[in-house]
């Protein structure tokens, strides 16, 4: 007791000073780290918009470049076609919600193998899929119009790819309905399944507590899937300009790289259009913080327990079906037929004479720049995601649970990377390069490469987790600190197993956007640090697209594995129900 006493009055004397000046030093930074790896592009982005001088010459302010995307009808079409193709995002969350909720909540036979089709579905890369959508789908050669025309009655093609439902169902089926599920069955796997059954037992029927009840506590992670879709969807690149550019459909992004593509670039004209949607990301993330300030987030998981199981339903055999049917269809036939088109002597040609071969396996194979392009993208995909999941799940607690002055404002600094498509920043990031004296030394590394990816990937990262510790009660790290555990032990040892389903989906997305990642890295990738992505990118470009749907397919084999892994380790964690 006497030496208990003698401690107290010490106490007081060494934490009074460091009171206001810790925590005021932790939120400045806080914000000067977040602020240089996003402020930095987005300036250089805003300034260069309003320089009309020679690439490489000193500044000279001007508005010619904003004069000339509001005076091009082209580049007003391109807005408009960029929102109507965003329809796809509302019309995904609603099937991805109903997906989700069917895998988490309803005992589906086959559910293993949906779920994993799904994960699976989302790794594959976007443009050899693309071209199995092509084989299937163009309105001249495609595999189903050719069927369907045989049908009597029916003449012509039925429904061509080359067109804006044709766009919308590329993205709906490879990327945008698999992402938005795994961006949602974890929220349904944190959210406590007691909430409906209270509701059942009430008197209310399933679809009341589906709206009623687990509608509105899974709203914040329903809002941040919105807004990283719709974001997301307003830069895609790969598809509108392969699928869209030939029926004369442009987009915000390709009409960017149109820009960037004339000799000499109309860098004015491009950067000018880029700031223009930061100004929408701007207002999105303002109505989204505005949302959380009001209606808060609500903890799902309690320290008194957690109730998880699937419960049968007779129709669940029925809905089983028919997940398996949509699956096999969006994922496994141009995934098929892609597989077919590798082997083909000519691409898509599959009714000639003796049309097999495995030249093109042997070619790809035997190349150099697979063997290193294929150990740079695993390198980096794995660098990416574990770094990734590291430092967003550090800025993610120090947003939710510190008490910083400023995270606030980091909260809102980390959506800026989304106000810069892949390409745009790609050129940003060259740019800083090759000026600045210090990183100039890293260019002809994958460090350029790792630097870039995070940064595009911090929006998704930090709000996935963010969303996911929100929902976790403050109880259970308030008792492991009362226990006398430090930061990182509760951090290590209670926040992260808690969140772990949220952080296993983060690396998965992070690892399969750098996998299959084009935009983002092709101007900074030197010729040393070329990716599977961009080797498969440039054969598709020249015409080669035999070795392009080997890579792809190759790509697609390295996706299947690394999903596998991920969800054993996700079955262990409590991904997988």
């Amino acid at each position: 007791m006497s030496e208990l006493a003698s401690r107290q009055p010490v106490a007081p004397s060494i934490a009074k000073p460091a009171t206001p000046t810790a925590p005021w030093l932790g939120g400045l930074a806080l914000l000067v780290a977040v602020a240089f790896v996003t402020l930095a592009p987005v300036a250089y982005v805003v300034i260069e918009s309003f320089d009309v001088s020679p690439l490489g010459t000193s500044f000279k302010f001007g508005l010619e470049g904003w004069a000339d995307i509001f005076s091009s009808q082209r580049t007003w079409n391109s807005i408009v076609y960029s929102f109507i193709l965003s329809a796809r995002v509302p019309i995904a969350i609603a099937v991805a919600f109903l997906i989700s909720w069917l895998l988490i909540r309803v005992e589906i036979p086959g559910r293993r193998f949906i779920e994993l089709s799904l994960l699976f579905g989302f790794f594959l890369p976007g443009v050899p899929m693309m071209m199995g959508w092509v084989l299937l789908l163009d309105a001249n050669y495609g595999l189903l119009n050719v069927a369907v025309q045989k049908l009597p009655f029916v003449s012509g093609a039925v429904f061509s790819i080359y067109s804006v439902p044709g766009i919308m169902w590329v993205h709906l089926s490879l990327t945008t309905i698999p992402i938005m599920v795994i961006l949602l069955t974890p929220a349904f796997r944190q959210l406590d399944a007691a909430y409906e059954e209270a509701a059942e037992m009430s008197g209310a029927g399933m679809w009341t507590s589906l709206m009623r009840i687990t509608l509105p506590l899974l709203a914040p992670a329903i809002l941040t899937a919105f807004i990283a879709g719709l974001i997301r969807s307003l830069e895609t690149f790969e598809v509108e300009q392969l699928l869209g550019v030939p029926a004369n459909i442009f987009v915000y992004a390709t009409r960017i790289f149109e820009m960037l593509s004339k000799e000499p670039p109309l860098f004015p004209q491009a950067l000018a259009l880029s700031t223009l949607f930061l100004a929408i990301l701007f207002a999105l993330s303002f109505l989204y913080q505005i949302y959380l300030r009001r209606a808060g987030m609500r903890p799902t998981i309690t320290g008194k327990g957690l109730r998880l199981q699937a419960r049968p339903r007779r129709w669940a055999p029925v809905v089983s079906v028919v997940l398996i049917v949509y699956v096999c269809f969006s994922i496994f036939l141009p995934l098929g037929v892609l597989i077919a088109g590798s082997f083909n002597k000519l691409f898509g040609f599959f009714f000639i004479n003796d049309p097999w071969t495995s030249t093109h396996w042997r070619e790809v194979l035997t190349d150099d720049r697979f063997i290193r392009s294929a150990f740079n993208s695993i390198s980096l995909g794995v660098a990416v995601g574990v770094l990734g999941v590291v430092l967003f799940a550090l800025l993610s607690w120090a947003i939710v649970r510190s008490r910083l002055w400023s995270r606030e404002i980091v909260s809102f600094l980390v959506w800026l990377p989304w106000a810069i498509p892949g390409l745009v920043l790609g050129v940003t990031l060259l740019s800083l390069l090759l000026n600045m004296p210090l990183l100039n030394k890293l260019y002809g590394t994958l460090t350029p490469l790792i630097m870039a990816l995070l940064i595009k990937e911090l929006p998704i990262g930090v709000q996935m987790i963010r969303t996911s510790i929100a929902q976790t009660s403050h109880e259970l790290e308030e008792a492991a600190k009362m226990s006398g555990a430090g930061f990182l032990r509760i951090f290590s040892r209670v926040t992260l197993p808690l969140v772990s389903p949220t952080l296993i989906s983060v690396f998965l997305l992070v690892f399969a956007s750098t996998v299959r990642d084009i935009s983002t890295v092709v101007l900074i990738a030197a010729p040393g640090t070329r990716t599977l992505s961009l080797l498969m990118f440039d054969f598709a470009s020249s015409g080669r697209f035999e070795p392009a749907a080997v890579v792809g397919v190759i790509i697609a084999l390295i996706a299947l594995g690394i999903t596998a892994v991920a969800f054993r380790l996700g079955a262990r964690s409590g991904l997988s129900a």
